[in-house]
């Protein structure tokens, strides 16, 4: 008889702990009460906690120290593929013995291996290449990763004398200096999600997501019952949804969204230079999440209250040296990432063990409307968003249950 599955399924294919200085290994999926895997577009690596109910002494017996290493795996009904994360424990907490005095209740605190060799080593060297180039040297040398390294090529030449940071400090402040070759923003985030390390531009993300948004459209629809149809659809209807930032206009002016001043100071020939920004002659060539997607106030409020310039920028360069390019991608790399993080929109969804930081979804989102009358989708808000932090959360039992709670944001109207 052919298993029907429900919204919220998810098959765990195994849960692997193993205690590296023994070489033990234990499946102790009967002793997990839950586990949370985290990805997030602000982390360099991942997290997960896995919560325990231990009534066979495996804290003890194991035993769990804190250092033990973590496989899960698991896939929701009807994908091809499974999806795999390995983790290094590094804290136990929240220990607690059960009333009966047998067993205890614990939280496991598990992050990225690579996260642990990153506490351990510092940078000290010289580089002189593009950042693209940098950043999968000091992956591979200082972090000891042997996952997929994803980067978008960027422009210029950098002289890089690494000031003894930690190997993640290091390509933040690569990041930070990162100028695309492709996307006018420059707007480079480095994080790691089930596919491997990313360092990419947002424009990049999202011109590559909006091309694989496929089924990943959700809907607010709560009749799931009726057609086979309905049914399909209810494994993307949102359990819940809310606005945790909305635009804010007085904010957008204030930090120089539309309109910048960048200065520079050129050390060889002690010249000073400047270059203006203005929002409006570069939005169209900005990556849209939308066709229709506009600016996110109207030209009378720009002209009105924002046509000063709030905001500037001082940015050394030296013509001895390569161009890095720097002193035009500041400000308007700014304008990005202030309206990038004024709209975010948190999604409560059924599990979907393929869904990533850095995918795009589609939000189905109803407008306001009278009861009698034909829900429409809410022109404001509405549309394409790219996925920022999602929280895989996983029950495991007879029937395991999996949902997914995300964070995504959108820029424009």
């Amino acid at each position: 008889m052919k298993r029907i599955f429900e919204p919220g399924d998810v098959e765990i294919k195994y849960i692997t702990l193993r205690n590296p200085k023994l070489g033990a290994t234990i499946n102790p999926i009967e002793q997990i009460t839950g586990f949370d895997i985290f990805e997030d577009m602000a982390k360099p690596t991942l997290y997960a906690t896995v919560f325990f109910n231990d009534n066979i002494g495996l804290m003890e017996d194991f035993p769990i120290i804190g250092e033990e290493e973590i496989e899960i795996e698991f896939t929701t009904p009807g994908q091809s593929e499974t999806t795999k994360y390995k983790f290094r424990s590094f804290e136990l907490t929240n220990v607690m013995k059960n009333t009966n005095g047998k067993g205890a209740t614990y939280t496991m605190r598990c992050v990225s291996e690579e996260h642990l060799y990153n506490s351990s080593d510092l940078v000290t060297q010289s580089f002189q290449d593009t950042v693209s180039n940098i950043v999968p040297v000091v992956l591979s040398k200082y972090l000891k990763t042997k996952k997929e390294v994803i980067v978008d090529e960027t422009k210029g030449i950098q002289t890089l004398a690494v000031p003894r940071l930690n190997p993640l400090q290091t390509i933040d402040m690569c990041r930070k200096r990162a100028v695309s070759k492709q996307f006018p923003s420059s707007s480079y985030v480095f994080f790691e999600n089930q596919a491997g390390f990313n360092f990419k531009t947002v424009e990049g993300l999202l011109k590559e997501g909006k091309k694989n948004i496929g089924s990943r459209v959700f809907n607010a629809t709560q009749n799931v019952m009726a057609s086979k149809e309905t049914q399909a659809n209810s494994f993307r209807t949102m359990l819940g949804f809310e606005q945790v930032a909305s635009l804010d206009s007085n904010k957008k002016a204030a930090e120089g969204v539309f309109k910048a001043v960048t200065r520079s100071f050129n050390i060889s020939t002690k010249e000073f230079s400047e270059g203006k920004f203005d929002l409006k002659s570069v939005f169209n060539s900005m990556e849209k999440f939308d066709k229709t997607s506009q600016l996110p106030n109207t030209d009378d409020f720009i002209d009105k209250f924002a046509s000063g310039v709030p905001k500037s920028f001082f940015v050394p360069v030296d013509s001895l040296r390569p161009d890095n390019f720097i002193d035009t991608a500041v400000a308007i790399r700014n304008s990005f990432a202030v309206l990038l993080n004024s709209n975010i929109v948190r999604v409560l969804i059924h599990g979907d063990s393929g869904l990533k930081v850095g995918d795009v979804v589609t939000l189905d989102l109803p407008a306001m409307t009278g009861t009698t009358n034909k829900k429409k989708d809410d022109k404001m808000i509405a549309g394409n968003y790219l996925i920022v932090r999602l929280r895989h959360m996983i029950t495991p039992s007879t029937k395991s249950k999996h949902q997914i709670v995300f964070d995504c944001v959108s820029i424009g109207l």
